[in-house]
């Protein structure tokens, strides 16, 4: 008997995670066209897009604006963690768009991006490394990350094939980016990671969610649709699993009362005469 295994796929892809997803993509391929010049030029002739403490300070204030433009710049050189934040985004900014709509989404990323690159400059200053650049969306990542997190604590996702509950990955990301800053302090050297960017968007997107920031109109019904939609597909898939373990005992069970018939009891092996025996309780059992 065959039956279809569970199949995982990512949600439907609203319009405010569409944008950034484009806005992320367009980015990173002008960034390959101008040979790294937004992000990590091999000239040093400037961070165009990068967040830094001395970039702030460029053209009479207008450098403030690098806290929206690192948001969406990845270096030329990396296209995994480009294309690690694009599936943290989809993955995550379905869940927090069905609750904040399209202008709370964009609210949330861009504030909590913000929020990652504060911290990232307060520990880089404390580090004595303030001049070095900051790229990437991982702060907004770990914004929607902890708001998903917060909005949905049980939700399943797969962890190197592994269901574990939400709260389990956040905690894990969370834990890792602590104690890396922890690292950073002990021995006085600085990664290539910004730990301090993933924990101030983090602790946003966290704050954000439990004081109900940017929720549209609608938006709370928006989310528990969203949510009660999410459910009914894991409760869909824990049935189709049971019900693969069900037929499966059934055909095994088939094929034991077929050698008992040609057989008898005794041609049993002690597996199969202890399935008997469960089976027979399970039925008593009525289930």
């Amino acid at each position: 008997m065959h039956h279809d295994a569970p199949r995982f796929s990512l949600p439907a892809l609203p319009p405010a995670i569409r944008f950034l997803l484009v806005a992320n993509v367009a980015v990173f391929l002008a960034n390959m066209v101008l040979v790294g010049r937004l992000s990590d030029p091999a000239d040093g002739s400037g961070f165009w897009f990068a967040f830094s403490w001395n970039g702030l300070w460029e053209g009479y204030g207008l450098g403030l604006v690098r806290l929206v433009t690192y948001q969406f710049t990845h270096s030329f050189r990396d296209p995994m963690h480009l294309l690690l934040n694009v599936l943290v985004l989809w993955f995550f900014g379905a869940m927090v768009e069905a609750r904040l709509g399209v202008r709370g989404t964009l609210r949330l990323y861009l504030i909590g991006g913000a929020a990652g690159a504060l911290l990232h400059l307060a520990i880089a200053a404390i580090q004595g490394q303030a001049s070095v650049p900051l790229i990437g969306a991982s702060g907004a990542c770990y914004a929607f990350l902890l708001y998903a997190t917060v909005l949905a604590p049980r939700t399943q996702v797969l962890l190197v094939f592994v269901p574990v509950p939400l709260w389990g990955l956040a905690a894990l990301l969370v834990g890792l980016g602590a104690y890396g800053t922890f690292v950073e302090f002990a021995t006085g050297t600085a990664g290539g990671v910004s730990h301090g960017a993933h924990l101030g968007g983090a602790a946003f997107g966290a704050l954000a969610a439990k004081a109900g920031w940017f929720v549209a109109h609608g938006g709370a019904d928006a989310g528990a649709g969203w949510l009660a939609s999410w459910r009914q597909r894991l409760a869909a898939r824990r049935q189709g699993r049971t019900q693969q373990a069900a037929a499966a005992r059934e055909d095994r069970l088939d094929a034991i009362l077929a050698k008992v018939k040609l057989q008898g009891l005794g041609a049993l092996s002690p597996a199969e005469r202890r399935f008997l025996e469960q089976q027979s309780e399970r039925s008593r059992r009525g289930s």
